[in-house]
């Protein structure tokens, strides 16, 4: 494996040599140092021969060395306001964890539950779906399979399928939610900041929920639908779950005061103009950046997490996201996203919207099968955002379609954290997920470019 992952370190060095010379008097200096900053970025970070980090790390550091830009102009995306927005979504979600917020939310709404079989997967499922749109798509995966194999394990399921479906129903449902919200997953979040950064615009908290949100409810249904279909059962009725749960105690209480504005905050930032017409109020104004930093502030002053908690953060992915934006930021003032748009343009024959739209969806779909999915994000956002550019075609539906489609891979266990969890169960095998992923992935593509086409210029 190591010999492998220095062979196409070796292998990636000789490409950008090559691309470099080659293109030498064909596009300007700036846009050869920006070409070999995406070979560089993409290849490596695709293929994982050294640390995703360090391959993060790598781009500023190579854009000063090839006079694209400065080493601190090609830093400075490294704390973008998405990367705070992310943070204080990380914090709170570790104060809803350490608190036992997630528990509670998730016992309240299955413990009375005894239904039909079929209803209580989707309840499942929506209550997975919600936890992913505030929380961390792995914690929710993880509460969720818990009580649901505590479930599985009381009923009789001759044909071993009930399981599967419950299993891989969660896990889907995961992935799905995480796509409602700025901080659900971090596809979404670098959309937002390849906006701002590429051509200004900001999108709001609720603006988002209303590209994001049918997605999510229209994919639980149809994972709803296909899993059932694909894993018959004779499973008809499920009985009590018994599950013992205190009243909440003042942390707890605290928590969800801070939970509950986090939220309110959030979505009044910025009102829809029939809305804020009618009340006479826009909105506080507030950033959802800037109500994410008053949220880190308040969890660690109230006492909610402590500072070591802070570790607990996922640095490593906020600093995949400081490098996709950087990266992008190369290709924008190099001018080589430009380039790299026109020759898009010629491959779908034309300025057709729908084209654009489904050639983004899909190709950022394809890449997020076989690469990360922050880093398949980093490479292509600023591809599609230039494309719209370039084709008259909103930029604004292209990266949304980008920053959900990257984030709708269900086949693979490597694919997402919840695929693994449910990988890891042992109640599902990889053809089985192959199987209905498939079908999924393809359904995923599909919804996201009819609403994108349909229905989100009317939004914007």
């Amino acid at each position: 494996m190591e010999n492998r992952k220095a062979v196409i370190v070796v292998l990636v060095a000789v490409i950008s040599i090559v691309a470099y010379n080659w293109s030498s008097g064909v596009i300007t200096p700036e846009e050869q140092g920006a070409l070999v900053v995406l070979i560089v970025g993409a290849s490596l970070w695709t293929t994982e021969a050294i640390p995703l980090v360090a391959t993060s790390i790598m781009i500023p550091l190579l854009q000063s060395l090839l006079g694209v830009q400065s080493f601190k102009d090609a830093l400075s995306p490294f704390f973008d306001p998405v990367v705070m927005l992310l943070l204080g979504g990380f914090l709170l979600a570790i104060s809803v964890d350490k608190q036992g917020l997630d528990q509670y939310f998730a016992y309240q709404i299955i413990s009375k539950l005894k239904a039909d079989a079929r209803i209580v997967v989707l309840v499942f499922m929506m209550t997975t779906g919600f936890l992913s749109m505030w929380i961390s798509n792995t914690a929710s995966t993880a509460l969720m399979v818990t009580m649901a194999i505590r479930l599985t394990n009381q009923i009789k399921d001759s044909k071993g399928n009930f399981s599967k479906i419950m299993i891989l129903g969660i896990a889907y449902s995961a992935t799905a939610g995480g796509l409602s919200t700025l901080v659900g997953t971090t596809t979404c979040a670098m959309a937002a900041g390849f906006l701002k950064e590429m051509i200004g615009y900001e999108i709001t908290f609720l603006e988002w929920m209303a590209y994001g949100l049918p997605i999510t409810l229209v994919m639980i249904l149809v994972t709803w639908v296909v899993l059932f279909a694909i894993f018959p059962t004779d499973v008809k009725e499920i009985p009590n779950l018994e599950l013992e749960i205190g009243p909440l105690d003042n942390k707890q209480k605290l928590t969800l005061t801070v939970f509950a504005l986090s939220i309110l905050l959030w979505l009044t930032s910025k009102l829809p103009e029939p809305i804020a017409l009618a009340i006479g109020w826009e909105g506080h104004g507030i950033s959802s950046s800037a109500v994410a930093a008053i949220i880190g502030v308040a969890v660690l002053v109230l006492g909610l997490i402590h500072e070591r908690d802070v570790a607990q953060a996922k640095w490593n992915t906020l600093l995949l996201i400081g490098g996709g934006l950087s990266l992008g930021s190369a290709l924008g003032v190099s001018g080589l996203v430009v380039r790299i748009s026109e020759y898009l343009v010629m491959l779908t024959g034309g300025r057709s919207g729908v084209l654009i739209i489904a050639l983004v969806t899909v190709f950022g779909l394809g890449i997020s099968i076989v690469a990360s999915n922050t880093a398949s994000a980093g490479v292509f956002l600023p591809i599609a955002i230039g494309l719209g550019s370039t084709t008259g075609v909103n930029p604004v539906i292209l990266a949304v379609a980008v920053g959900i489609s990257t984030s709708l891979d269900f086949m693979l266990p490597v694919g997402t954290p919840p695929n693994a969890i449910a990988y890891s169960t042992g109640k599902v095998e990889i053809k089985e997920m192959i199987k209905a992923g498939v079908l999924l992935d393809l359904s995923g593509a599909i919804i996201t470019i009819l609403l994108a086409w349909l229905l989100w210029p009317h939004i914007i």
